[in-house]
């Protein structure tokens, strides 16, 4: 492999115009949520209808990372009219899947069990919680259906088309929201409504704007392995496994900070401050697609990497203008409601913050070398670790003492640094296994 497989060659400056769209378009998407927040806490039962409906929303995205691999596993393998073809069947069956097993999860028989023995909720909240996973059935399928043409923009390196569309969902959720409540359509029902129109605006949009692009589709390129369905979808599933392994770990994250001295308090100090990170943190993972669309020339070929680098400095300095005391004070006091005590606690998670972004871009590289090398299954025993290197770092930390709104950002930091190495490492033993096999395959 190298990078004349690739009709785009690789510059700083292509290689920009490719990322910060990618950027934008994983930074905005947790800007919708927000927005549908404010229609399901102004219903009968006010925030705690809208906490029943994220933890419906909540299941349903777990259910979802059946799926988390798909853009991956699609850049690799839709890059001719065979493999996009194959690639919808796969995209297709793990829609049905993921449709099957939430119909499952709301049946009476087994939501008192997911809702009630595991959540904790009970009575209205969890008929709630129950029927809100359900009706965000729609919204699941609209997400997944735009997965199609969406790799194909990815592999056009047609970035600012694909976030043309989520900008379009956004901006229609803006709309929607004060309008909903303006009306006086509140509520759990109403939020459904809310997400799923837009999500379905944007998949119709992806899919008419990636019309000319699917056309221009070769039947088959040359000198490529034979792509079956069975290929593609065993392909997916490391990368879909890591995915849940991740939402589980947040899970997990979450628990054992309200387990902490104050932890209600410490865990709201950590909410805030991860709030302001995540968007920059799935930014930053971006770099997995640029590893797949820009591929190395040979091992020697860091170029990259670099930018990889690069990028996770640039999304690393944006934090420190919410540093600055004045915007600090304004954003988590009047906006974000903490007390005059926990604005230094956030602040100093924030800076901790700092590498983390830095790790995230240089595992989201090595996440997309491991893709573009066929090895899935480096990127499953990465996410394997980066969960285990969690769970270890928040448990020592709970044994020492340490104070809750730390515990959560220090684990993240270990954790990203634990699976960036070893994704590395397990690329590194791959290629020395596999010179002896193929002394005459180039090197990558």
């Amino acid at each position: 492999m190298d990078a004349s497989s690739s009709k785009f060659g690789f510059t700083p400056w292509n290689a920009t115009r490719f990322f910060v769209p990618l950027c934008l378009q994983a930074m905005s998407q947790s800007l919708t949520y927000p927005l549908v927040g404010v229609v399901v806490a102004h219903g009968p039962g006010g925030p705690k209808e809208f906490s029943a409906f994220a933890q419906g929303f909540m299941i349903m995205f777990l259910l979802g990372t059946l799926g988390y691999g798909l853009i991956t596993t699609g850049m690799v393998y839709a890059k001719d009219r065979i493999g996009y073809l194959r690639f919808m069947r796969v995209n297709t069956l793990i829609m049905v899947i993921e449709a099957l097993l939430q119909g499952l999860l709301a049946l009476p028989v087994v939501a008192p069990f997911v809702f009630g023995r595991l959540l904790g909720l009970e009575g209205a909240q969890l008929e709630i919680a129950r029927w809100s996973m359900l009706c965000g059935l729609p919204a699941q399928m609209g997400f997944m259906l735009r997965n199609v043409p969406q790799v194909v923009l990815y592999n056009d390196h047609a970035t600012a088309v694909a976030n043309a569309a989520t900008i379009l969902r956004i901006v229609i959720t803006a709309m929607l929201s004060p309008l909903f409540y303006t009306l006086g359509l509140v509520g759990w029902q109403w939020g459904c409504v809310c997400l799923t129109v837009p999500v379905f605006m944007e998949a119709a949009m992806m899919w008419l704007v990636g019309r000319p692009y699917v056309r221009r589709l070769p039947m088959k390129l040359r000198n490529t392995e034979k792509v079956t369905v069975s290929k593609i979808f065993l392909f997916n599933i490391p990368l879909s496994l890591g995915g849940f392994l991740l939402m589980f770990a947040v899970f997990m994250l979450n628990a054992i900070i309200n387990r902490t001295e104050d932890g209600p308090a410490m865990l709201a100090v950590h909410l805030v401050a991860i709030g302001l990170v995540n968007p920059l943190s799935y930014g930053a993972l971006r770099n997995q697609a640029v590893a797949i669309g820009f591929p190395q020339r040979d091992v020697s070929d860091q170029r990259t990497f670099l930018f990889a680098l690069a990028s996770g400095v640039c999304l690393s300095l944006l934090l420190l203008v919410l540093l600055i005391p004045s915007v600090s004070q304004w954003y988590f006091c009047h906006v974000q409601n903490l007390t005059e005590a926990q604005v230094p606690l956030a602040r100093n998670a924030l800076w901790i913050a700092i590498p983390f972004l830095l790790f995230q871009a240089v595992r989201g590289h090595a996440e997309g070398l491991a893709a573009y090398r066929r090895r899935p299954n480096a990127v499953l025993a990465g996410q394997a670790i980066f969960f285990g290197v969690l769970v270890a770092v928040l448990i020592g930390l709970f044994h020492f003492r340490a104070p809750g709104y730390l515990m959560g950002i220090v684990a993240l930091c270990c954790a990203s640094a634990a699976t960036f190495a070893t994704i590395r490492l397990g690329l590194t033993l791959a290629r020395i296994e596999d010179a002896p096999e193929f002394p005459n395959a180039p090197r990558v």
